[in-house]
């Protein structure tokens, strides 16, 4: 039974929303807002990872009127340089720049207490009953309380003005196992979004 419910709360966890964002950040100075055009560079060696962000991103980012491109279009092989996006910025005009870097990977323990109900060392409870007693007293002994591994990741997402060269949005987040990265990057995708519209970065 106890393996029954630890399974369903794994199977919850991963299907309810599992990326949250845990900071968040926007220029109100800004006279540049909703942005125009953007370029979207997933800052990571992993060809596909990077890929599969930076199109939903432009997808999203598109939706919203952003003149936006992904940078694994223009450079497929390789994480562009910064001469790289330099000399792209300057013969497009492109407005901003959406960086997302991958800032830890940590592994955390969350317990979670078993059944057994405690009455205090030597005083009475007016529900106090053999039963009861006898019980909270034998799990001590067979303690049924257990422990999960989680892997947390930790996202971070900066909006750059190309010409000032600074920071007008950003914000982090952090998703809980993403073992299936199609979805976490969906959510993802869609939490961001969501956050730069409430800001007015997008229309």
């Amino acid at each position: 039974m106890r393996l029954f419910f630890i399974s369903l709360f794994c199977l919850l966890i991963t299907s309810c929303a599992s990326s949250n964002l845990t900071s968040s950040w926007v220029d109100k100075t800004y006279a540049g807002m909703p942005i125009k055009s953007s370029l979207v560079v997933a800052m990571s060696d992993n060809l596909r990872i990077r890929r599969i962000f930076e199109d939903d991103m432009v997808q999203e980012l598109q939706l919203k009127g952003v003149n936006a491109i992904a940078s694994s279009q223009l450079f497929p092989n390789k994480l562009p340089s910064k001469n790289d996006i330099a000399g792209y910025i300057r013969k497009n005009n492109t407005q901003t720049v959406f960086v997302a870097k991958l800032v830890n990977i940590e592994e955390k323990n969350v317990n979670y207490p078993g059944s057994r109900l405690g009455y205090g060392y030597g005083g009475y409870s007016r529900g106090l009953s053999f039963n009861n007693y006898y019980n909270n007293s034998y799990s001590y002994i067979y303690d049924d309380s257990y422990t999960v591994s989680y892997e947390f990741v930790n996202v971070e997402f900066t909006l750059f003005d190309t010409k000032s060269h600074k920071p007008i949005w950003s914000t982090a987040s952090e998703s809980v196992d993403p073992t299936d990265m199609n979805d976490i990057i969906g959510e993802l995708t869609h939490i961001l979004i969501k956050n730069l519209q409430e800001n007015g970065v997008v229309r």
